[in-house]
Formats: structure tokens, C-alpha cells, sequence
């Protein structure tokens, strides 16, 4: 039975042109919104214990779906950096050991995992449990700095208490963003959890806002660019950019279809992050605030600015709207930290060396980041050139 059910399942991932694992993945994604309306209509507000448990017992489900057995490396990362927290809560050095460990784990899991291909192992999780694992431990310790000392944004991310091990679990394993992302710091799951983001109190029960709208909105536009991504492959094939056919193209034509190839390639990630955005926004944990007329926003977990992205005209505008949860994150945990350096470019270099270590071991990677370098030191020079600028 399972053996009829695995070759029907690998059946149907390759009529929609999908491998086995990505199909999974994909499915999972979804998963989060069905998970989210049994959190809202049964849970949400209830004892915090019994929603950690939620979420841990959920994201762990699904990562099992995915990953199997091997889902332990994350589960064993996660231990091992809370028995830190234990022994040295808030240190230097606990914060100097999570980072080493995260990091070293991740490299030496792309080392036995990465092929030519593109792989979708235990290490896509992981590579968003280090930042997250990390995240917590410079929060835990920025908690016990002095608070004169700490700028704005470190001041509402510090953690003045050790988060419990049903907290960090739940935060790490938490379904909807566990697998892809977005990231977004420990207190803002404990703010979540605590009721902080309800719109009113039934008696003692805290009540979820009406988020079901803007979730739907932003699955909907998932919707959109998946198909656009399926249409554009069926064109512009990373097989066909391989063949002799396109080789015997004329140079403008080549690069046109490079250009169409290198747009709608991001579309798949975009796709992804709209449908993970979409549950958070559904479990509630998305909640930024009210707006200027009052209204609820829903931009606390979103990964792509999509109409900074689709009208840009200059690389940084792919930077600012691509992966913005990422980029907050190296931001303030990479960059800023390395203020002391008193040499931006310096600093830059070190965020973009991170982010393509991060990414893993392929040489791609780190030609990747260093054009990203080279492009904008260009770009900003170009433009203040045009604009009359020194």
C-alpha cells in the first residue's frame, strides 16, 4: 500500500512538472491554512503551553512528511543551542557557541547533502532554524544589556527572561514558517502567543482579528504567480537555455530570453513566500500595528515587496523588496554589529560573504554576492554621477 502510494504520488508530481520533494514541500505550504483555522477557532487564546505544543507537534509533523527521520538534525540543533541558554543564558559566550554550532551544522550538512541539482534536503529548514537559533541567542543577549545602550529596534526584539524550552521549540518548529520562512524574532511569536495581537477580550479569552481577508489575498496572488511562473517555463526552459537551438540564436535574442529566464525564475520562491505569508497572516502572527486610519496591517512576516519589485528600475530595488525578511535580519544581526569596523564597505562585504555561506558551498553562491557587490557600489556611483553628486 504504501509502495502504491508513493509511485502514484511521484506520478502526480511529474504531471504537473514537479519532483517528488517539491510537491511535498508545495502541499505542506498549503498545509499551514488549514492549521491556522484549527489554531483560530480552537486554540488561539488558550494556555500557552497547549499552543506550543500546537505548533511544535504540527511543524514537526510536517517536517517528518518531508524529511523523515532525518528532521532529528534540526530537533538535536535546537536542544543543543537551548542547553546553552541554560548554562550561559545571555552570555558572550553562549551567544559565540550558537552562532559556531548553527553555522558548522548547516555547512557540514550542505557538504553530505548538495549535488548539480537543486536540492530540497533537511538543510532548507535548517538554514532558517541557524538564523532563527542565532537571532534569539543576540537577542537573549542584547536582554542583558543596559538599556541606554541598546538602539530602537534592539530594544523591541531583547529578551530580559530565557525563553522556556516549549517556547524556543514552538518559535522554531512553528508550521507555517518552519520549512521556507519568513523569519521573525522570538518575541514576536511570544507576543503572539500571549494574546498581545488580539482585537478585543471576550471575558478572559483573548479574541483573533479579523486577518482571514488579507491571508486570502495573499495566497490568492501566490496563486497568480505560480501559474505566470508554469506559462513562462513552458517558453524559456532551463533545458532549453542548454540546447543548441538557443545557441544559434542571435545575441539580442539570447539575451532577451535570459532576462525573461532570470525574471520569472524568482517567481517560484515569490510563489512559496506569498503562500507561507498568506497562513501566518491566517494564524495572526503577521500583525504590525494599525496603519494610519486605524486598520490592522499584516506586513509583519512579509518577504516580498511586490509592487517595489515588479516596478524596479535599479538593482537596489531588488534588494529592498527580494527576501526582505533575510535582509532585516542580516541587517540587524550581521551588519549593524559590525559597526565597530568604522568602514561600511567592509561591513557590506562581510554581510554578503555571510549570506553566501549561508546559502551553501556551491561556487555560485559566492559569485552571486560578490556581483551583488561590485553592481551596487557601481550603481550608487553611476547615479550620483547622473544626479550631480560628489
Amino acid at each position: 500500500m504504501k509502495e502504491l502510494f508513493a509511485t502514484y504520488f511521484e506520478s502526480l508530481a511529474n504531471s504537473v512538472g514537479l519532483t517528488t520533494p517539491a510537491l511535498t514541500l508545495f502541499l505542506s505550504l498549503l498545509a499551514g491554512y488549514p492549521l491556522a483555522l484549527i489554531h483560530r477557532h480552537y486554540i488561539y487564546g488558550k494556555d500557552a503551553k497547549l499552543q506550543h505544543l500546537y505548533f511544535i507537534l504540527t511543524g514537526l509533523m510536517l517536517g517528518y512528511l518531508n524529511y523523515g527521520i532525518k528532521i532529528a538534525h534540526n530537533v538535536f540543533t535546537v536542544i543543543f543551542v537551548y542547553l546553552t541558554f541554560i548554562i550561559l543564558p545571555g552570555s558572550l559566550i553562549s551567544l559565540a557557541i550558537a552562532f559556531v554550532f548553527t553555522m558548522s551544522y548547516l555547512l557540514i550538512g550542505y557538504f553530505y547533502t548538495s549535488t548539480n541539482q537543486y536540492d530540497i534536503t533537511w538543510t532548507m529548514p535548517h538554514c532558517i532554524l541557524t538564523l532563527r537559533l542565532i537571532g534569539t541567542a543576540f537577542d537573549l543577549y542584547d536582554g542583558r544589556q543596559p538599556t541606554e545602550k541598546m538602539s530602537g529596534d534592539t530594544k523591541e526584539t531583547a529578551l530580559v527572561v530565557k525563553p522556556t524550552f516549549l517556547e524556543l521549540m514552538g518559535h522554531c518548529f512553528f508550521p507555517s514558517s518552519f520549512l521556507i520562512g519568513p523569519q521573525f524574532p522570538m518575541k514576536r511569536y511570544l507576543n503572539f502567543v500571549s494574546g498581545k495581537f488580539s482585537s478585543n477580550w471576550n471575558g478572559s479569552k483573548p479574541q483573533p482579528l479579523d486577518c482571514i481577508h488579507p491571508a486570502m489575498k495573499r495566497f490568492f496572488l501566490g496563486v497568480v504567480y505560480c501559474i505566470v511562473f508554469h506559462i513562462l517555463q513552458i517558453f524559456v526552459s532551463n533545458e532549453y537555455l542548454l540546447s543548441a537551438e538557443f545557441t544559434e540564436l542571435s545575441i539580442f535574442r539570447r539575451l532577451w530570453l535570459l532576462g525573461v529566464w532570470g525574471r520569472y525564475t524568482l517567481y517560484k520562491y515569490i510563489t512559496c513566500w506569498l503562500f507561507a505569508e498568506g497562513a501566518c497572516i491566517l494564524f495572526g502572527v503577521a500583525y504590525n500595528g494599525l496603519d494610519g486610519e486605524g486598520k490592522p496591517r499584516w506586513d509583519g512576516c512579509e518577504n516580498v515587496k511586490l509592487s517595489v519589485f515588479e516596478n524596479a528600475t535599479e538593482f537596489g530595488h531588488y534588494i529592498h523588496s527580494f527576501n526582505t525578511n533575510t535582509n532585516n535580519w542580516v541587517a540587524k544581526y550581521v551588519y549593524k554589529r559590525l559597526k565597530f569596523l568604522g568602514n561600511r564597505y567592509i561591513s557590506q562585504g562581510a554581510v554578503l560573504f555571510f549570506l553566501a555561506v549561508w546559502h551553501g558551498l556551491h561556487s555560485g553562491y559566492y559569485v552571486c554576492f560578490l556581483m551583488e557587490f561590485i553592481v551596487m557600489y557601481m550603481e550608487k556611483d553611476v547615479s550620483n554621477f547622473f544626479k550631480g553628486k560628489n
